[in-house]
Parts: C-alpha cells; sequence; structure tokens
C-alpha cells in the first residue's frame, strides 16, 4: 500500500493554470481544470526597485484519469523568480532527514494537496512544504498526512523561457511516483500553494513591472505517460492571468 501511495506524488505538483486545450480529446473543455493564480500586491515594483510579492496558486483538476511525467510551468515576465542570497536545502537533504536538515531561512512557502492512487482512487492528502534548493531551483516536499508515512522531495528546475512568458519551473517526475506497481497509476485531484520568502534585499518571488493590459500571464504544460486509463501520450497546455498595476 505505502508503494501505491507513492505514486500520488506525481501528480501532486501538477501546478496548472486555466482555459486548457487537451491533445488528442475533442471536446478539452470538458477537462479543463479549475484554476486561480494571484500574485500580490498588486501595485508592481520596476527593475530598478523590485517589489517583494507572493505567489498563490490553486489548481482543481478535472481529469484524474492522465499521469503526468513532465510539468512545466511558465511564469509571466515580469515576475521574478530567484534563490540569489537565500540559504539552501537540498532534495536529497530532505529525503534523507526531512525538514530538520534544512536551515533557517531557506523555506519558501507551504500548501495542500489531494490525489487519488490505483484502481480504485483511493483518496490520500499531503501537506506540501517549498524550500529554495539553490539560485536556480524550488523544492517541494510533500509529506502524507497522518496516518499516512509518504515522504518526498521533488526538484522544480527554474529556467528562461521564450514568448510570452520570462522563466518556467520544469519538474520531471521519476517513472517509479507513476507508476509503483503494474496497473497502479496516481492523479492529482487539486493543489493549493504560496510561495515568498525574503532575506535581507534579496526577494525569492519579485515583480519588476507591470504589461500594458496590466495582465501578469502564466502558463503550464503537462506531458502524459500513459496509463490503463488514459493510454495516450501528449500534452495539456494553458494560461491564465492575474490583474497587476503600474
Amino acid at each position: 500500500m505505502r508503494k501505491y501511495l507513492i505514486a500520488a506524488l506525481a501528480a501532486m505538483l501538477s501546478v496548472a493554470v486555466a482555459a486548457v486545450a487537451v491533445a488528442q480529446n475533442p471536446d478539452p473543455s470538458t477537462t479543463a481544470p479549475d484554476v486561480t493564480a494571484t500574485v500580490s500586491p498588486a501595485n508592481a515594483g520596476t527593475k530598478t526597485k523590485p517589489t517583494n510579492s507572493t505567489l498563490k496558486l490553486f489548481v482543481k483538476n478535472n481529469r484524474t484519469d492522465a499521469t503526468v511525467d513532465t510539468i512545466t510551468v511558465f511564469v509571466a515576465k515580469n515576475v521574478k523568480l530567484s534563490g540569489k542570497g537565500f540559504k539552501f536545502c537540498t532534495a536529497a537533504a530532505l529525503n534523507t532527514k526531512g525538514k530538520t536538515a534544512c536551515p533557517a531561512g531557506s523555506k519558501a512557502g507551504s500548501g495542500t494537496a489531494n490525489a487519488v492512487v490505483g484502481p480504485g482512487h483511493a483518496p490520500v492528502k499531503f501537506t506540501v512544504d517549498a524550500y529554495i534548493g539553490s539560485k536556480s531551483s524550488i523544492i517541494f516536499y510533500t509529506q502524507q498526512v497522518a496516518p499516512g508515512t509518504v515522504r518526498k522531495a521533488l526538484v522544480g528546475k527554474v529556467s528562461s523561457a521564450s514568448g510570452k512568458f520570462g522563466s518556467k519551473i520544469v519538474i520531471k517526475i521519476d517513472e517509479d511516483l507513476q507508476q509503483p506497481a503494474p496497473s497502479v497509476f496516481s492523479s492529482l485531484v487539486d493543489l493549493r500553494t504560496t510561495i515568498k520568502a525574503k532575506r535581507g534585499k534579496n526577494y525569492l518571488v519579485s515583480t519588476t513591472g507591470c504589461p500594458r493590459d496590466k495582465k501578469h500571464r502564466f502558463g503550464v504544460k503537462f506531458s502524459f505517460n500513459p496509463n490503463t486509463t488514459f493510454p495516450a501520450t501528449g500534452s495539456v497546455t494553458g494560461t491564465t492571468d492575474t490583474p497587476c498595476v503600474k
């Protein structure tokens, strides 16, 4: 049963944003997630004087038959993510010793998640703690709510993005988390997370401007691995906006 529960971690970090177009589905609107995303304060900073900010995301998955193997979250151009100047806590340290291994000042946020596991869609609940793993990574440490004992740190690598986005967070999910046993898969139900950290003049999340349309735009891409109820590869992509003020 422990292995079955581990699979839920793969889907837990499927942070998404709305208006999704689902590949290989004739009616994507029937499986689009319910999403909210906010950046606060709405008053944006500038490149020379960025504003310390809080990023909040909530997603409810309406397609609980799909297993994600890669999650790419696209971040607005005027919303910056940087671990520079912070203390770090690595995924290896968290997986070995838990949260006590992390130095003060390395925590980046918290949240919760719900998932289903196995052919019977057994429900499981998690707490989600975010830590700064490096200048360019955020670690999401997931712990199953008692009486469960599943714990796992997943790495979100931050890098530059192109087009209408400024950066992206790429999370690759291990195969043993997607499918820990034959015909046993996991799926996200919902995820709520808040990310924010400050150390001196360094901000994990900051705003450096507001677009002309006064909206910060976020996006997500989920790449799928086939499973017994979703025997297709492909991806889901979508975008959502949150208001800002210059």
